[in-house]
């Protein structure tokens, strides 16, 4: 990362943010590994049927449809944001007790909860820590150590799952969610304006009066739609056709998240350079090459390679948005704005595992069509992402850097 070129006292202080924003965002990627690449393999193993596994899948859309809340009953403070990230964790230590169906979904949904009911508030918190012109690699940066986390969690726990059984693995890293959430109680933000109270409504009109992020947001209900219809399927490549044990189901989460790791970075400075818009268009076009390749992988030798294009697209789309966002609009509005799309985006996913499921779970089609089904409606949002107008192209002209310092006396 460039020289700040700040005072002291300013750098140290950035720097100290940075270094707890970034052990906040481990615990993520631990929680995220085992709740996203084990949970839904422990579940097929446990004999959750299509329809089951479209449940668990649409756990984290309908937290993002309640994160339209996020305004009323959503962290207001850093602090808060930490407690109800450690919350989140937490919940998945229930696990130990029972690892029934029902109580995998609810667990599943508690800890997607906590991560989109906070997300707008921790949007805010990067536009209040962190210059504009540095933006894109801080929060690339981050992104990055949180990638990391999750490849050496998925490595992990892969391993310990098939020995220790994949509920308790998952149980032991929700204690370190919860640890790592303490480092958001360090964390020293300017002083801003107070956040904005908005209701759901509020919330997608402010989504609405911005021309690029309404154009956005169609194109990733298309591009998002396909993947959020296909990834309940996923586990039924896995186990049922690939034969994969919870190891070689850890291994796939590591090369995602290796590919998250290494391409984050890259991804922020690109958005820095030429703005958002080429890491939606970029990312949703991996992305579409990764499910083609998963729908007729005959062998892992097929599903390695898309899993590590998937992992590079995640981290584009990912960074793209929360980037775009950012550009369009000002922090007062910011994290109305993100929980605005989380809402939309939300209502889209809560519906779309159940299609492609239901239609492989009906016999209607097999698993390989299914998954072409949904790569057809994944094509239509890249399609979009290359047709949006209007996004930042190129370096921000300015510096909107809320970090001031107290007139000398």
């Amino acid at each position: 990362m460039e020289p700040i070129g700040w005072p002291r006292l300013v750098e140290r202080a950035f720097w100290r943010n940075f270094g707890l924003d970034l052990t906040a965002a481990a615990g993520v990627g631990v929680t995220l590994a085992l709740v996203g690449s084990i949970l839904p393999s422990v579940a097929r193993k446990a004999g959750l049927d299509p329809i089951g596994l479209a449940a668990l899948a649409a756990t984290p859309f309908l937290a993002n449809l309640l994160s339209g809340f996020a305004g009323r009953i959503g962290p207001q403070s850093h602090r808060q944001t930490g407690l109800v990230r450690a919350a989140g964790a937490g919940v998945l230590a229930v696990l130990l007790l029972s690892a029934a169906p029902p109580v995998l979904v609810l667990a599943a949904l508690g800890f997607w909860l906590s991560l989109s009911i906070s997300a707008p508030f921790q949007l805010r918190l990067w536009g209040a820590m962190y210059p504009s012109r540095l933006r894109g690699r801080v929060v690339g940066a981050v992104g990055t150590g949180r990638a990391a986390a999750a490849a050496v969690a998925a490595l992990v726990a892969g391993v310990l799952a098939d020995r220790l059984g994949g509920t308790t693995v998952i149980a032991l890293g929700a204690l370190i969610g919860v640890a790592t959430a303490a480092a958001y109680a360090g964390l020293r933000v300017p002083p801003t304006a107070p956040p904005t109270r908005f209701s759901p409504r509020q919330a997608v009109r402010m989504l609405r009066e911005r021309p690029v992020l309404q154009r956005i947001v169609i194109a990733q209900g298309f591009y998002g739609g396909g993947l959020i219809a296909a990834a309940p399927l996923y586990a039924l490549v896995y186990i049922d056709r690939l034969g994969m044990t919870l190891t070689e189901v850890g291994i796939v989460g590591i090369l995602a998240a290796g590919a998250t790791t290494v391409s984050y970075y890259a991804w922020g400075a690109a958005a820095d350079r030429f703005g958002p818009i080429l890491l939606l268009r970029a990312g949703s076009l991996l992305g579409l090459a990764s499910l083609v390749a998963v729908a007729f992988t005959p062998s892992v030798l097929v599903l390695w390679p898309a899993t590590i294009l998937a992992g590079a697209a995640s981290a584009a789309i990912d960074l793209g948005i929360n980037t775009t966002i950012s550009d369009e609009t000002d922090l007062r509005d910011r994290a109305g704005a993100l929980a605005g799309w989380n809402t939309v985006t939300g209502a889209r996913g809560l519906a779309a595992p159940f299609v492609a499921a239901g239609l492989v779970q009906l016999g209607v089609l097999d698993v390989t069509g299914a998954l072409i089904a949904c790569a057809g409606v994944a094509a239509v949002g890249v399609v979009l992402f290359a047709r949006v107008q209007g996004a930042r192209e190129g370096r921000l002209t300015t510096d909107t850097t809320v970090v001031s310092l107290a007139p000398a006396r």
